[in-house]
């Protein structure tokens, strides 16, 4: 077996298995949450190995499977939340390699962004979270987010072990100012918690360290 076909097999088992990310108190929705933990826990270290360009290849294609893996980050506490937001960071520093593979990588690259720009909402309501590790890790997340949003494609068309691809053009979600995005919602978190009567000193913290601005 061939290591492109090995983890396209790691890909489907993982969207087989994972669950929807509902909260339940009972044995098996406990049982449910773990298997979750597991998967995305997998798909990150996947996602850190950028010397294997095949499991790159596979997730960036595999869109669903992060979307679902990413899905309901504030449903329960940082034992879930918390690999959710490594994935999210893993996702963020992969952009930079998979653009390097040039015109074969443009579209990946899209598909990663895409998915950062859709958890952005998500990410930014972790800057709140009662969990101090919760709130660093959202603001690393941004962080990485902000300097994927940066980069530019190679330009140059490279072969990475087999793995070829027509040409691509950057799809808008690739040339979307990232902080505008991220300083739009860090304002209307900071007007939803002060709607709620909630504190903002975690949000406008987050928003000092990114160096952006919260509009009130």
């Amino acid at each position: 077996m061939d290591s492109v076909t090995f983890f396209a097999l790691l890909a489907c088992q993982a969207e087989r298995e994972l669950q929807p990310w509902i909260a339940k108190d009972d044995d098996l929705g406990q049982k449910m949450w773990r298997i979750n933990q597991r998967i995305v826990k997998v798909i990150v270290e996947l996602m850190r190995n950028h010397d294997t360009p095949e499991s790159l290849v596979i997730l960036s294609s595999a869109s669903d499977l992060l979307l679902r893996a990413t899905d309901g980050m504030l449903v329960d506490g940082e034992a879930c939340t918390l690999p959710q937001l490594e994935l999210l960071k893993a996702t963020a520093r992969a952009v930079q390699p998979v653009r390097e593979w040039g015109e074969s990588g443009l579209a990946m690259a899209d598909g990663l962004l895409n998915l950062l720009k859709c958890r952005l909402p998500a990410t930014v309501r972790c800057l709140s979270h009662p969990s101090a590790h919760v709130r660093a890790l959202s603001t690393s997340v941004l962080r990485a987010i902000l300097y994927a949003g940066s980069l530019k494609a190679s330009g140059k068309k490279v072969d990475k072990n087999g793995i070829h691809g027509p040409a691509y053009q950057y799809l808008s979600v690739g040339n979307i100012n990232w902080q505008t995005d991220i300083e739009k919602c860090l304002t209307w978190e900071a007007h939803s918690l002060l709607a709620t009567g909630m504190p903002t000193q975690f949000l406008s913290t987050a928003a000092k360290e990114l160096g952006c601005t919260i509009s009130i």
